[in-house]
């Protein structure tokens, strides 16, 4: 009998009846491998790609794509990291053995211990785990619970999970999750698909940075391949945002597209932060907050889109030559490029109205800027190259019939800058007091390039009563948007330096008419949801309200200003319901029209909203008949 009070490997290998037992079972403890297996050469697998694999299809693994996915047309990609396939040769057989062995040893100790001692031992093996098969069930799941009893979800998320239909289990996480670096069960896929809709279809038309046939397939692929979780999560966070059936999911996902983001900053050196799927994130986070008025964390967030974009040299893409360091290989085809220009645009957009509040400096520098205005949305999507005019030619009113409605944007936040500059950076030169003077001749300046813009702009970007395009809507805003800021502070100038009348008249003119023409674009557009619109909109709603109340102090019995006033007012009120900055909007202007003129402005707001609603029911009625 073997001496059970030694190791089993010891008396396996120093009894002297080893070389016997030996003979009857060639199975070694050191290698698990027989005699005849001591030579055994093994052959090198073969290693399948993602695709193949997780198809379950035969994969002939040639490089750089494999037959299956030559012949469908696929991106082939090789996850270079293998997965363990499962425990070595002859680890099951020692592993019964051993178990055998302790069975004995139980049965012995319970025959001969005394009656008052049999709980002694076998109280710490109870009778039900002395089954072989529970025991092999218990040895099983103990890694599992060793690896993973630190990673239990929040209760909260677990719980609001489950009310959305996880595909995972509360308790119990898939190794594909620990893989990925998830410490919660992602939504179901169902879930994930409906709310991937969601977002393009309401929130991609207003911030155009994702190339959709790109993202959707690289969600599929393996870990290594995937887009960041921060950017599918700030993703799924805008699409709950504005749907009824996830809203109480937007903020959980914000929260955790933060959490992995700033997670990927701490990985290593930080590099791993550095990618076009980071600073997607980042610009998406931004947006989030300026519509849900976390100002400063969208102020800070918007910072950090602009610094990667700058660190990953998205401002110099079309530039000649290569002078600074390069942190991203080349884009593989063109609307990889053309991705990567509208990144940086979205996050100069960013980074142009996150200072048009406080004055505060920007980021970026046009004389930096190298990369052209975006591309059209079809020739993006379709990968058909198409030629687009760089900023500096728009400036001078070169390419204008090329401009896409992103462009359109792009070029209408440059404006944005450059009033901000001409308004808040100080220079004892400017001599405010003189109309041939520095200040002035930037005025002037300033207001012919806009209104250079709204002539020649082409048919595709002018506003009719069909007009569905965001960033269209937006960009004809944003001209009379700019108009006022630029005139309103003319006015201050003119009144502060005691200049003649007529130059302060003239931009008081220029201002109403303005917010006029932001009145009109809103009835056109009131058949639009209110979820596509740019994020912004109700602050050029609120601009355009502003010249309404200042005027009205003044003539408060003009009925056209009032009906105007009133209507603006309704649709922050209508924009607030997908759009909470607007409701920050709508505070300031009951903090402006309160103790005025327009007190009974207030008890007239719930009627007015009414007549909107009707309003513009009865357009989206009209635009829904057939033509006859």
């Amino acid at each position: 009998m073997t001496d059970l009070n030694r190791p089993p490997h010891l008396s396996e290998s120093h009894h002297p009846s080893a070389s016997h037992d030996l003979q009857q079972n060639p199975l070694t403890h050191d290698t698990g491998q027989s005699d005849a297996d001591s030579h055994y050469v093994p052959r090198p697998k073969r290693i399948a790609c993602v695709l193949c694999r997780r198809r379950k299809l035969r994969c002939d693994g040639k490089r750089p794509s494999c037959g299956t996915c030559s012949r469908l047309g696929h991106e082939c990609v090789f996850d270079e990291v293998r997965k363990k396939s499962g425990p070595k040769r002859g680890y099951v057989k020692q592993l019964e053995a051993r178990l055998a062995q302790v069975e004995n040893l139980l049965k012995n100790q319970k025959a001969n211990s005394p009656p008052d001692q049999e709980g002694g031992f076998s109280g710490a093996l109870p009778n039900a785990l002395t089954d072989t098969s529970e025991i092999l069930s218990l040895i099983t799941k103990s890694s599992e619970f060793q690896e993973h009893h630190d990673r239990i979800p929040d209760p909260f998320a677990t719980h609001a999970f489950q009310q959305a239909g996880p595909s995972h289990s509360p308790s119990g996480y898939s190794m594909e999750m620990i893989s990925l670096g998830l410490e919660e069960p992602l939504p179901s896929q169902e879930i994930i698909d409906e709310l991937n809709d969601i977002y393009f279809k309401q929130i991609h038309p207003g911030i155009p940075i994702l190339h959709r046939p790109r993202i959707l397939a690289a969600m599929s692929l393996g870990p290594s391949t995937r887009p960041p979780l921060c950017l599918q999560y700030i993703m799924w966070s805008h699409a709950a945002s504005i749907s009824d059936k996830y809203s109480g999911f937007h903020s959980v996902f914000y929260e955790r597209a933060r959490k992995y983001a700033e997670a990927d900053e701490l990985k290593g050196l930080g590099e791993h932060a550095v990618s076009l799927g980071h600073c997607q994130a980042w610009v998406l986070i931004c947006t989030y907050e300026f519509k849900m008025m976390f100002f400063p964390r969208a102020w800070l967030s918007s910072g950090k889109a602009a610094r990667l974009a700058i660190m990953m040299g998205l401002n110099r893409i079309d530039g000649e030559g290569i002078d600074v360091k390069q942190t991203l290989s080349a884009a593989k085809d063109w609307s990889e490029k053309e991705e990567r220009r509208r990144v940086f645009w979205m996050a100069y957009c960013a980074d142009r109205f996150a200072s048009i509040g406080t004055g505060w400096p920007v980021v970026f520098d046009d004389r930096d800027v190298l990369t052209n205005l975006p591309a059209s949305e079809d020739s993006f999507v379709q990968n058909q190259p198409q030629d687009s005019v760089s900023l500096e030619a728009a400036h001078t009113g070169e390419g204008m019939p090329t401009l896409s409605a992103f462009g359109g944007v792009a070029f209408m936040a440059s404006i944005f800058g450059k009033n901000l500059a001409h308004l808040h950076r100080p220079n004892s030169q400017s001599d405010d007091h003189d109309l041939n003077g520095v200040y002035w001749q930037r005025h002037r300046s300033h207001d012919n390039i806009l209104l250079h813009f709204s002539l020649t702009m082409p048919s595709h970007l002018r506003l009719s009563a069909a007009t569905t395009d965001p960033n269209v809507i937006f960009c004809n805003m944003a001209i009379h948007t700019a108009t006022i800021c630029l005139h309103q502070a003319a006015i201050f100038k003119a009144e502060k330096n005691k200049m003649p009348g007529p130059i302060a008249t003239e931009s008081k003119r220029r201002c109403i008419l303005a917010a006029e023409q932001i009145s009109n674009i809103l009835r056109l557009s009131s058949h639009v949801d209110p979820s596509k619109m740019s994020v912004l909109t109700p602050f050029c709603v609120y601009v355009a309200a502003r010249v309404f109340v200042q005027y009205l102090k003044f003539r408060p019995d003009d009925s056209a200003a009032r009906s105007s006033l009133q209507f603006v007012f309704s649709a922050l009120h209508v924009l607030k319901t997908k759009n909470p900055l607007a409701e920050s909007f709508i505070f300031q202007l009951d903090l402006d029209t309160a103790g005025t003129v327009l007190g009974d402005f207030n008890q007239s707001k719930k009627a007015c909203f009414m007549r909107a609603g009707l309003q513009r029911d009865a357009v989206r009625a009209l635009l829904s008949r057939e033509p006859r």
